[in-house]
């Protein structure tokens, strides 16, 4: 069984940019996956939920998929999403794609009301039959939420690689945080809470901020590295400071921040903003709300000088 690289530092949860007919821009998604790999970034996480996974077929996953794990070409970890209702379809993705070169798959089980044990089985029927090392995905916001003590009972198991634990719950992950081993891994994925979640001893943190703005979290990151806690601590500050400017409309509709990140990468020369199917993007007046925050905070014109 194929071993899973150790995640480290920033993680984006890679965009998906889509055409206006709703097909998926290949080229658009070589430009992020190369733009992102010279950043300092520490692996891909792909079609989870902010790359709008849930509203793309079959067909256009394994599009994305193809894309991704050629451009990146083994250089970066590379985590791959197959969460489907359907078991047959999350083992029949698996299959699809189990030639390509990447570490290992996540999957989320979208079943908010399934009880424990039907979810201790799911997760042990997918990692019997996986052919690549297996991340167990959890969200409240997208599933039903998970105690740590079920990380715990899973965690033996010899295909599961690690959790991508999601949750704002302190406790909850300071105990998730407390399993990871070197044959197990924990990230997190609340950006407004990274620095705090280093000071847990997380090892990474995804975001799909980071897939348009990965500087940011970036700085927050590495100046929590070189030992500089009250410069990170500010970094933090700042950065949930301009995600309180962003445009609310679209967050409401979406419940997700894709509509911002989209329009990012559109003013990067990434992709357009075009978002799919029944997700909203941003009005021009909240295009141009967000080019202010930008200029106000100077992410951009701070990329621009790093480069």
């Amino acid at each position: 069984m194929q071993a899973c690289r150790q995640l480290k530092g920033v993680i984006p949860v890679v965009q998906t940019p889509v055409h206006r007919d709703g097909a998926i821009d290949t080229e658009g998604l070589t430009r992020l996956i190369e733009f992102l790999g010279g950043t300092g970034i520490g692996g891909y996480w792909a079609l989870g939920t902010g790359s709008e996974d849930m509203n793309l077929s079959f067909e256009k996953r394994l599009t994305v998929a193809r894309t991704i794990t050629k451009a990146n070409a083994g250089r970066l970890p590379l985590i791959l999403g197959s969460s489907f209702f359907a078991m047959d379809d999350i083992l029949a993705f698996m299959d699809a794609t189990k030639d390509l070169q990447f570490d290992a798959y996540h999957v989320m089980p979208y079943h908010p009301l399934m009880g424990l044990d039907g979810m201790e089985k799911f997760y042990k029927d997918i990692a019997d039959r996986a052919p690549k090392p297996l991340w167990m995905y959890t969200s409240a916001n997208w599933c039903r939420a998970f105690p740590p003590e079920f990380f715990e009972k899973l965690k033996p198991h010899p295909n599961i690689a690690g959790v991508k634990f999601s949750s704002s719950r302190t406790t909850d992950q300071i105990k998730v945080i407390g399993l990871a081993e070197r044959d197990f891994q924990v990230i997190t994925a609340v950006a407004s809470q990274f620095v705090m979640v280093l000071g847990i001893g997380v090892a990474a943190s995804t975001t799909s901020q980071a897939g348009a703005l990965p500087e940011a979290l970036l700085e927050i990151y590495n100046l929590y590295q070189q030992g500089r806690r009250d410069e990170a601590l500010a970094a933090q500050r700042k950065f949930n400071d301009f995600q309180s400017r962003m445009p609310k409309r679209a967050k409401a509709w979406n419940f997700l921040t894709g509509a911002d990140e989209k329009y990012i990468l559109s003013l990067r020369g990434i992709c357009q903003p075009t978002m799919t199917s029944y997700y909203t993007e941003l009005t021009e007046d909240e295009q141009a709300q967000v080019r202010k925050a930008l200029d106000e905070f100077g992410y951009l014109k701070q990329a621009a000088k790093a480069a």
